[in-house]
């Protein structure tokens, strides 16, 4: 009788590796993990998936075929179990340094109590510097090299033996595990479009400034090196893997982070909101070029669509929130006058208004581009004051649209007694 070949050597070797970590067979295979044992029995294990999937390729017998298949299962479920391990060992909470957007917000924007915020504020109290957008994307390794290494040996082997549903759904489940850890550090909780509608204005003021702090550190810092992760583990593998793994890693975070700012550009405007939304506004439209570089795939693109129509509904509301303040001016005509002689309260909440809309000069002038349509709006109705802003071409929509205010208090101050509840926003 003839030894056998050198392929049924090779081959039964193999298997005899690969039973001997199963899992579902061996007690102490489920005790022990391949890699974290010596580098030699790493390399032997992977060498024997190498043999078993080199086998099936050339299996011409059903009774190869199935000790091949056979074997490759057992080796895709142990290897399955490594790949969590690894994950698991090597995602560790991020540190708040980590977290820390490289430049400091605004000094009102340190008005957060999450713990993240009170440990960050001291090293960031003596750096200083301007975004831009197209360079403020700062990567962070996530695990070590080694570890990396191993990821993508897995990860090569599961996916040439048809595991890659597996492969993503393991690694997005441990990965987002981490990215919701890293949400909570910053303070970003779990509301849906109709919780955030529901609060109270001034819990969301501070919510507003938490969130702006916390969008930066996710699209810049955190998404971003979760994109890198991807890459070094998944790239080259096969085509789309890497976005594949990232898009189920940050897909439900990213919603998440977004429907905040998407359900402020859809509540009901009123005039004390606007400061808070050109806030929003711009800290969005800071990090459109960053969102467009780290969502930059096809299956992304979702995330950059939503993203473009906050934007536009933010700025939509601006708009819609100086009409509606106008008409607040000219239509709630005070009952009760003044004693004393002093500064009508309307008078003082009006110019500080406008003194704020000032301080957000250069957005406003971005976001408002018409005219005051007093004549359409008011037309039919004698009591309004009458203005001909042909005699102020030179004027800036925004400059007409101060000027118009000024003018209708003006006029409700001489002719119509004004009343208090423009004060509350009503």
């Amino acid at each position: 009788m003839e030894p056998p070949g050198n392929d049924v050597v090779a081959f039964e070797s193999a298997e005899k590796i690969i039973l001997r970590w199963d899992s579902t067979a061996s007690e102490d295979a489920r005790e022990k993990m391949i890699f974290a044992g010596d580098r030699y029995e790493i390399e032997r294990y992977l060498q024997a998936v190498d043999e078993i999937q080199r086998s099936m390729e050339f299996a011409t017998l059903s009774d190869d075929q199935n000790k091949a298949n056979s074997a490759i299962q057992i080796a895709m479920a142990r290897l399955e179990d490594e790949f969590r391990n690894i994950l698991i060992a090597h995602t560790t909470p991020m540190e708040a340094e980590s977290l820390t957007d490289s430049c400091p917000l605004p000094e009102e924007d340190y008005e957060d109590d999450s713990p993240l915020t009170k440990d960050l504020e001291h090293q960031e109290s003596n750096s200083s510097c301007s975004y831009r957008p197209t360079n403020s994307i700062r990567e962070i390794d996530l695990m070590p090299s080694d570890a990396i290494y191993d990821l993508r040996c897995i990860a090569e082997r599961m996916i040439l033996a048809g595991y890659l549903r597996e492969c993503i759904q393991v690694y997005g489940s441990v990965r987002k595990s981490a990215v919701d850890s890293s949400f909570r550090k910053l303070g970003i909780e779990k509301l849906s479009i109709g919780d955030i509608q529901r609060l109270e204005w001034e819990i969301l003021e501070t919510k507003i400034r938490r969130w702006i702090r916390a969008a930066k550190v996710c699209v810049r810092i955190l998404f971003a090196s979760e994109k890198k992760l991807c890459e070094q583990i998944f790239e080259g593998l096969g085509t789309g893997t890497d976005d594949a793994c990232f898009m189920e890693t940050i897909k439900g975070p990213a919603i998440q982070l977004f429907n905040f700012a998407e359900a402020i550009s859809i509540s009901r405007r009123s005039p004390e909101k606007l400061f808070k939304i050109l806030d929003l506004h711009d800290a969005l439209s800071d990090l459109l070029v960053d969102i467009e570089i780290v969502f930059d795939s096809k299956s992304s693109e979702s995330i950059r669509v939503q993203a473009v129509e906050i934007l536009s509904r933010l700025a939509e509301a601006a708009r819609g929130i100086l009409s509606e303040f106008e008409n607040a001016v000219l239509r709630e005509p005070s009952k009760v006058p003044v004693p004393g002689g002093t500064i009508h309260p309307l008078t003082r909440y009006v110019m500080n208004y406008i003194s704020l809309i000032s301080d957000y000069k250069q957005t406003m002038s971005e976001l408002i581009v018409s005219k005051p349509s007093t004549g359409s709006r008011y037309s039919s109705d004698p009591n309004t004051p009458d203005m001909d802003f042909a005699e102020l071409e030179s004027q800036t929509p925004l400059a007409l649209h101060l000027i118009w205010i000024a003018v209708i208090l003006q006029f409700n101050l001489e002719g119509h007694p004004l009343s208090p509840c423009i004060l509350s926003g009503a």
